[in-house]
């Protein structure tokens, strides 16, 4: 079975696989501050994207109770 190539919607690589669900991913602004990243439904990130980004961002999340 051939793998699925998407683009990822964080670091805008192609890749191939399935994708990981991107919400909750967070990175900080230029100026120092941690920012929510906003996606469409159908978007996917790759899985350096997931580990650098979305984990971190959704415990991040946790952490601060929301």
């Amino acid at each position: 079975m051939k793998a699925k190539e998407f683009t990822c919607c964080i670091c805008k690589q192609r890749c191939k696989g399935y994708g990981n669900n991107p919400y909750g991913a967070m990175m900080r602004d230029d100026e120092g501050n941690v920012i929510e990243l906003t996606f469409e439904p159908e978007d996917v990130c790759c899985n350096e994207c997931n580990s650098r980004y979305v984990i971190p961002g959704r415990l991040y999340k946790m952490s601060r109770g929301r």
